[in-house]
């Protein structure tokens, strides 16, 4: 009996560290495809050039704290034309996310990778029959 529970938790306990990983690395996968995805698409849609940066990054952070990542991803947008509102251009946003591993001590920061860095490419384009901005 007591090889058992001995065994069953030496075979539980790394079962359990790779479930919580998995699910704390896809949680941060999809943070960062939502964020960009939606800093794009928010960006596209404003109303202005003046306020789209703005638009795009609040989009991202509700897409990081959503998944409960608030304040830690970025998203970084790049347009293809001047103005970047301009008919038929696309809009390149790129979001990077690094994700704290857990149960990592602070001892083992420096000999084991603690974080494993998440990026993500979307690409939107500007609607060709809209309002010139």
């Amino acid at each position: 009996m007591v090889e058992f529970v001995f065994l069953g938790v030496l075979v539980t306990l790394p079962i359990f560290y790779l479930v919580v990983l998995l699910a704390r690395l896809h949680a941060g996968a999809y943070a960062v495809s939502l964020a960009t995805r939606e800093a794009g698409r928010t960006f596209v849609t404003a109303p202005t050039g003046a306020s789209a940066p703005a638009r795009a990054q609040s989009a991202a952070r509700i897409a990081f704290e959503d998944q409960g990542f608030g304040g830690e991803g970025s998203v970084a947008v790049a347009c293809a034309a001047s103005p970047c509102l301009t008919r038929d251009a696309e809009i390149r946003t790129e979001g990077r996310l690094a994700v704290e591993l857990p149960f990592i001590p602070d001892f083992l920061a420096d000999a084991v990778p603690s974080s494993i860095t998440l990026t993500s490419t979307h690409v939107e384009s500007v609607d060709r029959y809209g309002d010139a901005s």
